[in-house]
């Protein structure tokens, strides 16, 4: 189902927060087994503007996020390039803060990919590419250029993917199943125009074997930050977690804000959930955890009201 123009409102103890959702897809008012742009009403289209051809992606019934349907993304392995499908945004966005949200599904031994980009016209001509996402085979990805933005997804499951464009900062955000990836330049210079997801694979994050791709993609949605009072991002800045490096004793400190019975979790580069606990935050308070873990990079997630921030931290004992 395709959906344009719904506002919500998120609240949390003493902030609130509005987003826009400009527009979504489930895939579940489409015909499974036939073509996605071609029974999109212009929602999707092909990298070339031809529906129901070889670029055109099927809608399948194999695995959905939600519903019983989702965009399966093929090619026929390594340079034998199939499905390159594209969602439009309903306009050129050269100002403000927009989140592309969706799940993605990779079966074992494949490999999947989607990249954000700037003005778009059919073709693809002079087409400038903000941000390429990497789904490798290893399960692990890479962000635009080979083994940058390293992370790692699950395989064979529904993964929650987010990237977040602030054209204020010209930088992008991107998210995999709620841990921060990390911030990355954006590149398209025209501004954030399109989505497009293609059906290519690598094997790794050195890029340097190209496999066959077979992907699935579901509830996608397209947010508008730009007018949020209170972001994320802000909520972030208060938050610290200290020292940095550590030998796994840390403290969270909350900065201005307060917010009770917060979710305070901590997991490790593999997804791992080492630590999970319920702290209550004053103005200016802080709480401590002894995490016992080997040296490495660890991630703490921090559900504060409606809104989760990440801190990366690093051990060494």
């Amino acid at each position: 189902m395709k959906k344009q123009l719904l506002s919500i409102l998120f609240l949390s103890p003493s902030l609130l927060f509005a987003q826009t959702s400009i527009q979504s897809d489930n895939f579940d008012s489409y015909t499974a087994g036939n073509a996605v742009s071609s029974q999109s009403a212009g929602f999707w289209d092909t990298w070339s503007g031809t529906t129901g051809g070889i670029e055109d992606p099927l809608i399948s019934t194999a695995y959905a996020s939600s519903g019983a349907n989702s965009m399966n993304v093929i090619n026929g392995g390594a340079g034998a390039y199939e499905n390159d499908v594209v969602m439009v945004n309903p306009s050129l966005y050269t100002s403000g803060k927009y989140e592309v949200k969706m799940k993605i599904y990779v079966p074992a031994t494949y490999g999947g990919y989607f990249n954000l980009g700037g003005a778009w016209v059919s073709g693809g001509a002079g087409y400038q590419y903000g941000i390429d996402v990497f789904f490798n085979s290893d399960g692990s990805g890479h962000v635009s250029t080979p083994s940058n933005g390293v992370f790692s997804y699950n395989i064979g499951a529904w993964n929650d993917v987010s990237v977040m464009v602030n054209l204020a900062t010209t930088n992008a955000e991107l998210k995999i199943n709620s841990v921060s990836v990390g911030t990355f330049p954006w590149g398209a210079a025209s501004g954030f125009g399109v989505m497009d997801v293609f059906g290519v694979g690598y094997s790794d994050v050195t890029a340097t074997t190209e496999i066959a791709s077979n992907f699935y993609v579901d509830d996608v949605e397209l947010w508008d930050w730009t007018n949020v009072g209170l972001t994320e991002n802000d909520l972030s800045s208060n938050f610290s977690v200290v020292p940095n490096p550590s030998n796994g004793q840390v403290t969270i400190n909350s900065g201005s804000v307060s917010f009770e019975n917060s979710n305070v979790t901590v997991v490790d580069i593999t997804g791992k959930v080492i630590f999970n606990d319920e702290f209550s935050f004053g103005v200016n308070g802080s709480n401590s955890i002894n995490l016992n873990v080997v040296d490495g990079i660890y991630f703490v997630n921090i559900l504060a009201g409606n809104e989760l921030i990440t801190k990366k931290i690093t051990v060494k004992n």
